[in-house]
């Protein structure tokens, strides 16, 4: 049976001003993104990637994060892949996830087991709630960043997942909302794999705010719960994945190299150091979310190994589980809140293993419970300094100080966020960011030198190369770079400049030390200065390549 809604008399006035104001906001904010590049991986694996060129029924959805990649490929034939079309889906998306987010809170809030205090408002609470995450800095990272659609897609689904949930306990079609709130399960599993947690979340919450007992969860809605967990199905495909290929991606097989002796230290980074370094991180998405400073696209933390190194940090994680636990005893519906924050987090942020200690990406959907904690706590606050008898002047004047409130933190979160996207304007604004926030991640010196490649400026890009190679001698370059770095160094050896030549060559062999042609064009140029060391390249040419008939020739000219 629908339950009846209780709304206060602004309800409508509310609800309309939210559904208008989210997407202008959004807008607002990410205006001037629509023509910022792709970043690192996104480069790769998206804009040069020319399998994202085909669209086939061998596309269709079956895997974690196809769904993403079909987008990718839809992205193409709508408009040939160029950056608007890119950035203006990615905004869609998240202007859709907070829509949602807003849909679902005013749904909860109206709910029986919540107070009446909360009901009367709901709409202006959620759309609070929902504008504050729109507008929040930390978002940038899945909005801007082109590359992490796949956690902004899958926080759409798993939205619409929780949305439809509550839907069909409220609405008299029942059967239609529960069929939506799995196929948004299944679409979510299909864009990335942190959806395993909304069997869970949707399980919490129900037994939260609307069963009355486990019994009545059970009789009255297995069947929608069979058909969450079959989303499963989707997720249990990484189990045959390889681990060599897991190491390849950097999960589950995470090792640290320590460059900074004789030899090399190769360390491995276990569930145990990783849940460790957790201790760190979890309250460093706190910090940044109610005080965003510091942020960056690589913060490439190094693991923590010690309990000890964990322990005062891990203090905050473990009274926040704690309070969680508390909460399902004395006041379920609270419960969910924290529930919520780390139930989404534990798939990347908990024991298992991997190479980044902390992405910002990772707090897109767990935001969304901290930003709830603190608008409810900024009601309850002005609940509680009003008498009992409170005249209704006074309590128009805390709903004032509320809204004043709200807009203050929309107005200031939208400026940093404005202030932030920024960065992303290009490669070297984002990379001398990411650098001035840590002056010794090799990411920050390639990412610069890649910005400096892609503008045809080698000479730039050589000293942030060096410090790259310098900095992690391992480092693993993308397969092109050496053809490209071996190509400019042909159009160096035109122009007449032999020292850039010799240094993109060096470069060259570093890079890809397997590849014979590199040792040939710097003999040829060394052949005349230093007899020696040519001969000593050619030989290392023919090593890779013994069939090479230039580096034979030119081999045995120098050696009669």
């Amino acid at each position: 049976m629908p339950i009846p809604e209780t709304i206060d008399h602004s309800a409508n006035r509310w609800k309309w001003i939210a559904i208008v104001a989210i997407p202008l906001l959004v807008l607002a904010v990410y205006h001037r993104t629509f023509t910022y590049p792709f970043h690192f991986d996104g480069q790769v694996n998206i804009q040069s990637n020319e399998s994202y060129q085909t669209l086939s029924w061998e596309n269709f959805p079956r895997t974690p994060r196809s769904l993403v990649n079909l987008t990718w490929r839809l992205n193409y034939f709508a408009d040939g892949g160029t950056l608007l079309g890119y950035h203006l889906v990615n905004i869609s998306i998240h202007i859709a996830a907070s829509l949602l987010l807003f849909g679902f809170i005013s749904q909860t809030l109206r709910l029986p087991k919540i107070p009446e205090r909360y009901r009367d408002h709901a709409t202006l609470l959620a759309a609070g709630v929902a504008l504050l995450w729109a507008v929040h800095p930390l978002q940038t990272q899945s909005v801007t960043y082109i590359v992490q659609r796949y956690e902004s897609l899958m926080g759409m689904f798993f939205l619409l997942s929780l949305f439809c949930f509550i839907r069909g306990f409220t609405s008299k079609y029942h059967a239609a909302w529960y069929l939506g709130s799995v196929v948004a399960c299944f679409a979510s599993a299909l864009s990335k794999e942190v959806a395993v947690a909304i069997p869970l979340v949707v399980l919490w919450y129900d037994r939260a705010f609307l069963a009355q007992s486990w019994l009545d969860l059970i009789r009255n809605r297995w069947p929608v719960y069979m058909g969450l967990f079959a989303a499963w199905l989707i997720l249990a495909q990484l189990a045959l994945v390889p681990l060599t290929t897991h190491n390849e991606h950097g999960t589950v097989l995470v090792h640290e190299v320590d460059f900074s002796a004789e030899e090399p230290i190769r360390t491995l980074v276990g569930p145990k150091e990783y849940l460790y370094s957790q201790a760190h991180a979890i309250p460093f998405y706190l910090q940044l979310t109610i005080l965003p400073m510091g942020q960056s696209l690589d913060h490439s933390w190094r693991a923590t190994y010690s309990l000890s190194e964990a322990i005062w940090p891990g203090i905050i994680v473990v009274a926040a589980l704690g309070l969680t636990i508390w909460c399902i005893f004395r006041a379920p519906c609270w419960s969910f809140v924290g529930a919520s924050f780390f139930l989404i987090l534990a798939p990347t942020s908990s024991i298992l293993p991997i190479q980044d200690i902390v992405f910002e990406h990772r707090m897109y959907l767990p935001l969304a419970a901290v930003i709830t904690l603190i608008v409810l706590g900024i009601y309850e606050g002005l609940w509680l300094t009003q008498p009992m008898q409170a005249s209704d002047s006074s309590h128009l004047s805390a709903w004032q100080s509320l809204i004043v409130l709200i807009v203050v933190l929309i107005a200031v979160y939208g400026g940093v966020t404005i202030a932030r996207n920024e960065v992303y304007r290009d490669g070297n604004s984002m990379w001398s960011d990411v650098l001035a926030k840590n002056p010794n991640n090799p990411r920050a010196y390639h990412g610069i030198a890649h910005a400096y490649i892609t503008q045809g400026d080698w000479a730039k890009a050589i000293p942030y190369l060096e410090k790259t190679i310098e900095l992690h001698p391992e480092y693993q370059f993308n397969g092109g770079y050496a053809d490209r770095f071996r190509k400019g160094a042909t159009k160096a050896i035109e122009m007449g400049d032999v020292p850039l030549a010799l240094q993109l060559l060096d470069l060259t062999i570093k890079m890809n030390p397997e590849e014979a042609e590199g040792y040939i064009l710097m003999a040829n140029l060394l052949q005349h200065e230093n007899r020696r060391q040519a001969v000593a390249l050619l030989q290392l040419a023919i090593r890779r390549d013994p069939q090479n008939a230039e580096a034979q020739q030119l081999l045995k000219q120098l050696t009669q």
